[in-house]
């Protein structure tokens, strides 16, 4: 080939270079898109929670006194009336003693007094009339007597069993607050006891979203160290706000028994409202300039900027309720591009 013809065909090569990739256009960028598809959707409100029981008593002796045996400690299991501290009842006791003798004393004369009753009414008109009216009055007041000190004994036992504090309900003893020699008074928390048979997650909800959260409402709850989550249902929602935290709480119910430990951290997603079909995208997806929200959509290769309207809410993926329709293809990171630059599908 002589100079002439390799001459020509360079030049032609680079005629069809130039005019295929054209390099001083705009090179289009590639993007991540995500086509917009209506399909069901849940609006779900992430909470963090920790595990109770449902039924908690906190115990405080009824009397002041000192501590003299411990019967339980944290972690026993106790039953509604078991003995948990013996408290200090020299005084009541020896008050319950002393009741004692003046009754079995009083008892005693009442069974004289019946007995001279019982003579006089057998001896019939051979007796004074006096006699038998006197017998019978003596007779009364020492039944009388007898009621008075049968009652004053019944108090001072009520009295001596306040020194034996018991479980008001069967549980778990969660907390001992009490030591063997210990001075406690009627303020004094000696224990905690839950009933760990029926286990709930107590949580606060932020006012912003209060409103949205109902009884009934169900559950997915991922206790830590759990891999499976597991299903509940919202049974209380506090009638207020705590002012101080800013919070309404609640309570989720376990809808299938189980054991965990109380106190135990638990991922709750409320399930607020579920669709059966609605368009969603990633929050990230939507840009906001003052108080317009859009998307950027690629066309035709061409990017194009969206005005939406989305309901706000605190998830990674937001439901688009305008502005969008089925197989738009948003730009997942609208800050990458403006309104009328050459893009790609990447």
């Amino acid at each position: 080939m002589s100079k002439r013809w390799l001459v020509v065909v360079v030049l032609f090569a680079a005629a069809v270079f130039v005019g295929y990739f054209q390099p001083w256009a705009e090179k289009p960028i590639e993007v991540a898109v995500e086509i917009a598809t209506s399909g069901p959707i849940s609006q779900v409100l992430a909470v963090n929670g920790r595990v109770a029981a449902r039924n908690s008593v906190t115990v405080r002796a009824p009397v002041s006194a000192k501590a003299l045996e411990l019967h339980v400690d944290e972690g026993d299991v106790v039953e509604a009336g078991d003995i948990l501290v013996s408290l200090d009842m020299a005084i009541v006791q020896a008050q319950v003693d002393e009741a004692t003798a003046a009754l079995e004393g009083q008892r005693s004369k009442q069974r004289q007094a019946e007995v001279t009753v019982a003579r006089a009414r057998a001896l019939g008109a051979n007796s004074p009339r006096s006699a038998l009216e006197d017998a019978e009055l003596a007779l009364e007041s020492a039944i009388t007597e007898t009621a008075r000190l049968e009652a004053v004994l019944e108090q001072a036992k009520e009295q001596a069993f306040q020194y034996l504090v018991r479980a008001p309900i069967s549980g778990v003893v969660l907390t001992r607050g009490v030591d063997l020699g210990q001075l406690v008074d009627t303020q004094s928390e000696l224990f905690v006891i839950a009933d760990t048979s029926e286990l709930i997650v107590e949580t606060d909800v932020d006012e912003l979203y209060s409103a949205h959260i109902s009884e009934g409402l169900k559950a997915q709850l991922l206790p830590i160290g759990v891999s499976v989550p597991l299903e509940g249902t919202v049974t209380f929602t506090a009638p207020k706000v705590d002012p101080s935290t800013g919070g309404r709480k609640i309570k989720i119910a376990f809808d299938s028994d189980g054991t965990l430990p109380i106190g135990l951290t638990v991922n709750a997603n409320v399930i607020i409202k579920e669709f059966d079909a609605a368009l969603s995208l990633p929050r990230s997806a939507i840009a906001s300039e003052g108080r317009e929200t859009y998307v950027m959509v690629l066309g035709d290769r061409i990017v194009e900027k969206r005005v939406v309207q989305f309901a706000d809410w605190p998830s990674e993926r937001v439901i688009v309720t305008e502005g969008l329709g089925e197989g738009d293809s948003v730009i997942l990171d609208p800050a990458r591009v403006k309104p009328g630059v050459k893009a790609t599908a990447g």
